[in-house]
């Protein structure tokens, strides 16, 4: 939310001398007496946050630029750096409005972020760091679509009963429904319904639905299912894990030292370093987990506690850390992204972070090929997987759990004043990254435990 609202500061730079409607969202009435009044005044050259409303339908426009006399550009701020469907509907609904309203609309189209744009360090350029997608056409052409919603929305209010509405993929596509769970109430819980399977098409999900199948272990066996799929549900039938054959030879494909490496990283909006993006990765913390042949582990790590970009520091510290020798055990193909990210940005150490990505093991793919447990529930992530086989390890109660809350209590953490609080921030992310790599340790261990 702060990086959305400083986007959307940041966007209204682009129009100097734009007059913000000050009332708050709930103050309809309020807000639509501001936007009437700016709108008279014939030199205002833009309007922020004006309220506009008809039949009974409001929106706040994020922008509203004078473009004549008489007719106006209707902008829509997104922190994305591609439009979507769902925000051509949100700017269709808006045009439907002030259409009706009495404005005249010229142009309308979604402002969003130049994944192109390079920050040179010291100045952001915001004409380079927005780009504008012109979507005039397309929302005008929606404008029987939007009257259509409306009216069936209003009858829906008009209506002394909710509708009844089975739940389904519209409860969370485009965004979750904030009343999923009263209307889920008082149904019967599944343990293992369809939609865990993995990469279940919607097409495949109605075929089920159509059919009333709503459990795993009630699809037939005459349903087609891919490999995996076929292999899940089988697992959930049996109630016992699945081992391939193939796995010994998998988890014995492993040079010692290994090193199980995890990557932390942030993705500012609005780039912070020079020579960087909108979203690029920007790695801040690792850690490593060295496991002895003789079982013998010891802990490494990085954490970077400044404002300065880490990378060049981090990039450093891990070429020493890994050594020269010895598998580099990871969780997914993140670690080789941004160890190549870390090349290209480095020219210099480029030659000793290149010699690592040929040692880089992933474990991933191996879990999914070789090995599933009814309790993964569909899902291959670590957070899935650990509590099936190493139950003791869990990541319930800790302060910062995933991987996206830590990118985002680290980019809290660089813009606070308060030394301590920061502190905390900064213990709580590297207990969490270390149990993340002690998590590979385990789960390595557990494997090989089940072969017997």
């Amino acid at each position: 939310f702060d990086s959305g609202t400083r986007i959307g500061l940041l966007a209204q730079e682009r129009y100097p001398g734009g007059k913000p409607i000050t009332a708050e969202y709930y103050e309809t009435d309020l807000a639509l007496e501001q936007t009437a009044e700016a709108l008279r005044d014939a030199s205002t050259p833009a309007l922020f946050e004006p309220a506009l409303i008809h039949n009974n339908v409001s929106a706040r426009v994020d922008i509203l630029q004078r473009a004549g006399a008489d007719e106006w550009d209707l902008i829509e701020v997104k922190s994305a750096t591609k439009s979507k469907d769902v925000y051509l509907r949100d700017l269709a609904i808006q045009v439907w409005i002030a259409r009706n309203s009495g404005l005249l609309i010229r142009n309308t189209g979604l402002l969003l972020l130049n994944r192109a744009y390079a920050f040179d360090g010291q100045n952001l350029d915001l004409n380079q760091l927005f780009k504008f997608v012109d979507l005039t056409s397309d929302a005008i052409a929606m404008h029987d679509e939007v009257e259509t919603l409306v009216a069936s929305l209003q009858a829906g209010l008009e209506k002394d009963e909710a509708p009844q509405v089975e739940p389904g993929e519209q409860c969370s596509t485009p965004y979750p429904c904030p009343y999923y769970a009263h209307c889920t109430k008082g149904l019967p819980a599944l343990e293992h319904p369809v939609e865990n399977l993995p990469r279940l098409s919607a097409e495949k999900r109605q075929q089920l639905l159509d059919r009333e199948i709503d459990e795993t272990s009630d699809i037939p066996s005459d349903f087609s299912l891919n490999e995996t799929q076929t292999r899940v549900r089988a697992a959930v039938i049996s109630g016992d894990a699945w081992v391939s054959e193939g796995l010994a030879e998998e988890l014995a494909n492993i040079e010692y030292p290994v090193h199980h490496l995890d990557f932390e990283a942030f993705m500012p909006a609005i780039p912070v370093f020079a020579g960087t993006h909108p979203y690029d990765a920007v790695p801040f913390q690792y850690s490593i987990h060295r496991e002895e042949k003789s079982g013998e582990v010891k802990h490494l790590e990085y954490l970077c506690r400044d404002g300065d970009d880490p990378r060049r520091e981090l990039a450093t510290q891990l070429v020493s850390d890994l050594g020269k020798s010895g598998s580099i055990c990871v969780y997914s193909s993140y670690e080789r992204t941004v160890i190549k990210a870390l090349s290209v940005r480095l020219p210099e150490l480029q030659a000793e972070l290149d010699v690592l990505l040929p040692r880089l093991w992933d474990l991933l793919p191996i879990v999914q090929r070789h090995y599933y447990h009814p309790d993964f529930h569909g899902s291959f992530s670590i957070k899935s997987v650990l509590p099936a086989l190493v139950p003791e390890l869990t990541y319930e109660g800790m302060k910062i759990a995933d991987g996206r809350v830590a990118a985002g209590m680290y980019e809290k953490a660089r813009g606070m004043e308060d030394q301590a609080a920061r502190d905390e921030i900064f213990e709580n992310l590297r207990v969490y990254c270390e149990q993340d790599t002690m998590a590979m340790v385990e789960l390595r261990r557990a494997l090989g435990r089940k072969l017997g």
